[in-house]
């Protein structure tokens, strides 16, 4: 399947620090190190929810999308399913927080954007 004209190898990041967000401390710091492709050569100003407090489908989360619901997050883009994967090698246990606490979140086609200061673009 293909996820857009970025998804070529060459575009990718390298987690440096803690990323913002809303899931465990300890979840993540497990993402520090962990390299993966990007949708998105660049960062992109975007709007989103949090993992835990956001909707939890995706109709509702148009919906909440539409009426300005949303807050304004940038970053880079990823594949969510990629990313958890990419976790999977280093920790499992932060990739199966993910599966079991968010799984709706972990599907083909569902994207995660990370904060652009947590990471480094890889040449």
């Amino acid at each position: 399947m293909s996820r857009g004209p970025w998804s070529d190898p060459e575009y990718r990041i390298r987690i440096v620090r803690r990323p913002e967000g809303e899931a465990p401390e300890w979840v993540r710091d497990a993402w520090i190190g962990v390299e993966m492709p990007v949708l998105v050569p660049e960062p992109v100003a975007t709007f989103g929810f949090g993992v835990l407090t956001g909707p939890k489908n995706i109709v509702l989360d148009w919906i909440l999308g539409a009426i300005g619901r949303a807050k304004p997050v940038s970053g880079y883009v990823v594949a969510a399913d990629t990313a958890v994967a990419s976790l999977m090698e280093r920790s499992p246990a932060a990739a199966e927080w993910w599966r079991t606490q968010v799984p709706y979140l972990v599907r083909t086609g569902a994207r995660f954007v990370f904060d652009a200061p947590a990471c480094e673009r890889i040449p």
